[in-house]
């Protein structure tokens, strides 16, 4: 059975596994989130997010299946685009490290996790979701497409750590219930 929330402290560990599964099943092809074992997500990434109330994960059986987390932290080059409402950084959530185990793939687990982070938007007055999607993930921009998000093209984003490199920049404007 499939149960979407936030992730719990002692679930770290178990997150991060799936993380590295993702890492060994996605390494050299160019759909791929291109994130590196030990470096991006490591154990302090997984388990500040966890502790910060940031990390939703899907679990299935007790097994993470999915995880994402959400904050309002962008990277330098996100004030730079021309995105559907110009809102404060508090009024917008950003998507970061969305990953399903290949166990997972193809049951709408990254779907309803998308959705969950779009019901806390809502109820808690944020405006719009953004994400940025590495040059060549073009499963992830179809499906944050299909999720209704608008695509604000490519650009080149500045992360800690990683050489200039090209995004697509995505956007789902909120309506508030």
């Amino acid at each position: 059975m499939l149960e979407i929330r936030k992730a719990r402290t002692g679930e770290a560990e178990a997150i991060l596994e799936m993380y590295n599964k993702i890492i060994d099943d996605t390494e050299g092809k160019e759909a791929s989130p291109r994130w590196t074992k030990g470096v991006y997500p490591d154990q302090a990434c997984v388990s500040g997010a966890i502790e910060r109330e940031e990390m939703y994960v899907a679990m299935v059986d007790g097994k993470p299946a999915g995880a994402l987390i959400r904050n309002h932290v962008m990277a330098p080059g996100y004030e730079e685009i021309e995105w559907s409402l110009d809102i404060p950084a508090e009024e917008v959530f950003v998507i970061h490290t969305l990953g399903i185990s290949p166990d997972f793939q193809h049951q709408s687990i990254a779907s309803g996790l998308i959705s969950a982070v779009a019901d806390e938007g809502r109820k808690t007055g944020v405006k719009a979701i953004r994400i940025d999607v590495i040059e060549g993930n073009y499963p992830a921009v179809r499906l944050f497409g299909k999720n209704g998000f608008s695509n604000h093209g490519k650009h080149v984003l500045h992360y800690d750590g990683m050489a200039e490199t090209e995004f697509t920049l995505m956007e789902l404007v909120l309506s508030v219930h």
